[in-house]
């Protein structure tokens, strides 16, 4: 079982007695930014997570990336471990998503990792090229940053990007906390809690309520 499905387990037994508003257990400040090529289609996305200092530390204990004991990792274990955050092979669904009209388009996986230590935290990006590039005009596209079982709470406290075209712009619509707090709240009371705690458990798309949604423009085709 990875780090990342332990805390999984430990923190949905740990919620479960107060079935009480979200409480993620990971913080991630992230940041994108939206790829088109030379044909003005959309790419790929660019992708930058700042894990919160108490799980950076944990990261960094794991996988021993700081060998020297002196609390900064050395950059080569960093360049050495660079991508394995993801753990594509685990089935880590990315925790970003691109829809076009409310369908989701899919996005390969991960390529191009870079890792750094910044402030007391590991701060990791990708590029997740999508799997066939996408003309933005003529429908609604719309990025988010955000995990469906709300583990792992994302912010987005920057403006992400836009790379390779100067007439698209993305617009942010916050999320209504307050409602998806209650929604959460109504999810939790409603599990099991005689139930095994490290047993599977399926929960809705909970965390796209938490997630601003960065709703992308650009000038028609000529």
């Amino acid at each position: 079982m990875t780090l990342r499905a332990q805390l999984s387990a430990l923190a949905l037994f740990l919620a479960l007695p107060g079935a009480a508003p979200a409480h993620p257990h990971v913080f991630i400040d992230a940041g994108f930014e939206l790829v088109f090529d030379e044909d003005g289609r959309l790419e790929a996305v660019r992708i930058e997570w700042a894990y919160d200092d108490f799980y950076s530390l944990m990261l960094i204990e794991e996988n021993g990336l700081d060998a020297d004991g002196d609390g900064i990792p050395e950059q080569a274990a960093l360049d050495a471990y660079a991508g394995g955050d993801v753990d594509w092979a685990a089935g880590f669904p990315g925790d970003f998503t691109i829809e076009k009209d409310g369908a989701a388009l899919a996005l390969d996986g991960p390529v191009a990792h870079e890792a750094r230590f910044e402030d007391g935290r590991y701060v990791t990006s990708h590029v997740r090229p999508l799997a066939e590039p996408l003309d933005p005009t003529g429908g609604r596209v719309v990025a988010r940053a955000y995990d469906p079982t709300y583990f792992v709470a994302y912010d987005v406290p920057g403006e992400p990007a836009v790379i390779g075209r100067d007439d698209c712009a993305l617009r942010r619509d916050r999320a209504d906390r307050e409602a998806a707090e209650q929604a959460y709240g109504e999810e939790l009371a409603a599990i099991d809690m005689t139930a095994d705690p490290f047993e599977e458990i399926d929960l809705p798309d909970i965390g796209v309520l938490f997630a601003d949604a960065f709703v992308l423009t650009c000038a028609a085709s000529s």
